[in-house]
């Protein structure tokens, strides 16, 4: 009897003493291709929530900056106007800093994006570790989009993992 309970206390102990790896993620949320005023609807809300939602559940701790929009994003790997949001995670101790720049189509008068660029860069060297493109704003509703947004954020959180 004694033994099974030295065993049960020895096994908890374990399960809550070892440290689980967890890299500090930090987000930014680029909307390329809008005028200032016009509407962006729920996009960058839902893209943000779901990236978010997918790499806390995966056990990272997260943060974001407020949604930036730009009429025309710099054509470079690492986009001028991220910088200071760079430099704020860095300085928070993110270990990583996902870039989301969604492609903003207002053809037909319905805003909405026509693909997502992800780019995920370490903070210790500003290394660009992952970049694609993926398909955006073609839900039929807002949860929709959600769920695709959910699955193409597992497929990134993975990406993380072998790092």
């Amino acid at each position: 009897m004694f033994c099974k309970r030295l065993g049960l206390i020895l096994l908890l102990w374990g399960l809550f003493v070892i440290p689980l790896p967890a890299a500090m993620v930090s987000f930014l949320i680029i909307e390329d291709g809008l005028k200032p005023d016009a509407q962006s609807g729920h996009y960058s809300a839902v893209w943000e929530d779901s990236l978010m939602g997918v790499f806390f559940d995966a056990g990272h701790i997260v943060s974001n900056s407020p949604v930036l929009r730009v009429e025309q994003l710099s054509v470079t790997e690492f986009p001028a106007e991220a910088r200071v949001d760079y430099t704020d995670a860095s300085s928070g101790g993110a270990d990583f800093f996902v870039l989301a720049v969604l492609d903003f189509n207002t053809e037909d008068r319905r805003t909405r994006p026509k693909s997502v660029t992800i780019k995920i860069f370490t903070t210790e060297s500003r290394n660009l570790i992952f970049q694609q493109e993926f398909p955006a704003g073609n839900g039929v509703n807002a949860q929709d989009e959600y769920s695709r947004a959910q699955d193409i954020g597992r497929y990134i959180a993975a990406q993380l993992r072998d790092r």
